[in-house]
């Protein structure tokens, strides 16, 4: 995964992620648009295949960049415990 900041203010950042899809950048919009300090989480895949996401965030109070790095974060933590569960589940 190669990410590009292709243009970044004070509270506004767009950035392309190369290699993914919609599994993980709707799962990083859903969990964007679940925090307060966000006003706009967005992205766009124009052609399936052959062209790679462009995610968008506009906040308020906050760095872009700080905010995308907290949705990751608890990504992460989320897929940590479904994982373990999954694997409590099946034993």
């Amino acid at each position: 995964m190669d990410i590009n900041i292709f243009e970044r203010t004070d509270d506004e950042v767009r950035l392309e992620i190369r290699g993914e899809d919609h599994t993980l950048l709707n799962a990083l919009r859903s969990i964007l648009l679940q925090d307060d300090r966000i006003k706009i989480a967005s992205y766009d895949i124009k052609h399936p295949g052959i062209s790679d996401p462009v995610l968008y965030i506009r906040t308020k109070d906050i760095d872009p960049i700080i905010a995308l790095n907290d949705a990751a974060t608890l990504l992460g933590k989320q897929c940590d415990s479904f994982k373990r569960k999954f694997k409590d589940a099946i034993r």
